[in-house]
């Protein structure tokens, strides 16, 4: 019987640290799959709908930053359905979703978490001034609904920006954090990263979402998770702190 990714964490009662990258290189894909880990997929769409991994054209423009240089998406597809790793799936564009399905199907729901900035959960409480912001990275969240009821396996992540960096230790913000909650819920979300300084981020708020099962996502490279006890989903920019998908056995 084949389980959801989410299912096999919530399982396993500890964290799972995926593999984060901007760029799928033979090295990355090779050294993931043989040390049985994850990998990261940045899914986009040129102007033509033609699916590749990386950036949006936007965001090369106005950030000025170079294309980043992955393998062929459909290459690097067959490679991982052909293992038996998990892959975090990145929507980012909003014309990606034909294609994100098509991701999905191959490698398999079951193996697949789904994430997208949700213009839901778009806020301007912590942004700066002249901080960019790339129109073709936020999809609606019904998108992620949507992707979960024609693959009931699959796991979904609703991400957000700029919420208030003081978000999880100010007591003013209650109202904020349950309407989130509920559109989560709502939505049939698994997990949620919610894009504020992980150092804020305490076993308190880790289990306030627990209790209503969902994970929240710490970027394990910018805070010290030794002083987390519960559960959480991380990530991580270096393939020797990702967890190996044998410990979701």
């Amino acid at each position: 019987m084949k389980y959801s990714l989410v299912w096999r964490i919530f399982n396993s009662n500890k964290p799972f640290i995926f593999f984060h990258t901007w760029t799928v290189n033979e090295e990355f894909l090779e050294r993931a799959i043989r040390e049985e880990k994850s990998m990261d997929l940045d899914v986009c769409v040129d102007e033509y709908g033609k699916p590749y991994l990386g950036h949006s054209k936007e965001y090369h423009e106005k950030s000025g930053e170079p294309y980043f240089n992955s393998l062929p998406i459909w290459e690097v597809v067959d490679r991982i359905s052909k293992s038996n790793i998990v892959a975090m799936v990145d929507c980012k564009h909003y014309d990606a979703w034909s294609s994100i399905e098509k991701v999905v199907a191959r490698i398999g729901p079951e193996r697949c978490l789904v994430c997208v900035y949700v213009s839901e959960f778009k806020f301007n409480f912590s942004r700066k001034e002249d901080e960019l912001d790339f129109l073709t990275e936020w999809s609606p969240i019904e998108k992620l609904r949507l992707l979960k009821s024609k693959f009931p396996l699959i796991t979904i992540t609703p991400c957000a920006k700029w919420l208030p960096n003081d978000l999880l230790i100010s007591d003013q913000y209650g109202e904020l954090i349950s309407k989130i909650l509920k559109t989560l819920k709502d939505n049939h979300a698994d997990t949620v990263c919610l894009g504020v300084p992980d150092g804020t981020i305490s076993d308190k708020w880790l289990r306030y979402f627990l209790e209503e099962k969902i994970i929240l996502h710490v970027v394990v490279d910018k805070t010290d998770v030794t002083r987390l006890s519960e559960m959480y989903i991380g990530e991580t920019d270096y393939l020797d702190r990702a967890s190996k998908i044998t410990e979701l056995q």
